[in-house]
């Protein structure tokens, strides 16, 4: 396995427009693309045999095998943030190459114009978090969210320390069907988002 090679790209928010040209290059010159389903439909005009996988476990089994040189791992956004990169490392350890990728929070920062030189920025993605107390130490404060921590359960939350926030959720960002709100905690917790969705919350 000493001279098989494994890229771990990142295609950013989803939308082809944002996959930078090294990403393409290296996923059109490799033997083979291994991504999950929704990665698959944003790198499908690559032409590319590209074998889709349900867990983490598949990837390291192809990778494994014997019957493939140049491997590309099709990852959203970046993968090293809050991606895959730590988990192919920790069972792999052959040669590694990573080619960055842009993350929906650059993307959705980008759309509303906000910096977030000085924000927190965490994820609730498969994952917990110190959620409140993180909030209440920083002004702004970004995150990944997923179905069971999702915006409006967050705001949920935040209702309830009847403090003041502004909270901007994106959801399906760089998607045809791309939607992002700007409002209260009181306004968003009634409301249902999908499961990629992003959120941004400053106290004010």
């Amino acid at each position: 396995m000493k001279d098989k090679k494994v890229y771990i790209v990142g295609i950013g928010p989803g939308n082809y427009n944002y996959i930078l040209p090294k990403a393409i290059e290296v996923l059109r010159n490799s033997d083979v693309i291994i991504a999950f389903e929704r990665v698959k439909k944003s790198i499908e005009f690559i032409n590319k045999s590209i074998i889709v996988v349900k867990r983490l476990q598949d990837i390291i089994n192809i990778i494994k095998d014997n019957e493939y040189k140049n491997i590309s791992i099709a990852a959203s956004g970046d993968p090293n943030f809050y991606g895959i990169t730590n988990y192919i490392k920790n069972n792999f350890n052959g040669y590694i190459e990573i080619i960055p990728g842009i993350t929906s929070l650059q993307y959705f920062t980008s759309k509303l114009k906000i910096s977030w030189s000085n924000a927190y920025v965490g994820s609730m993605h498969g994952r917990e978090e110190d959620f409140i107390n993180i909030i209440k130490e920083n002004k702004v404060s970004m995150w990944l969210t997923d179905k069971k921590n999702s915006p409006n359960k967050l705001c949920e939350k935040l209702y309830k320390i009847a403090d003041n926030f502004k909270v901007y959720v994106g959801e399906n960002l760089s998607y045809d069907d791309e939607r992002i709100v700007v409002g209260t905690v009181e306004d968003i917790k009634d409301m249902k988002f999908s499961d990629l969705t992003v959120m941004i919350i400053e106290r004010i």
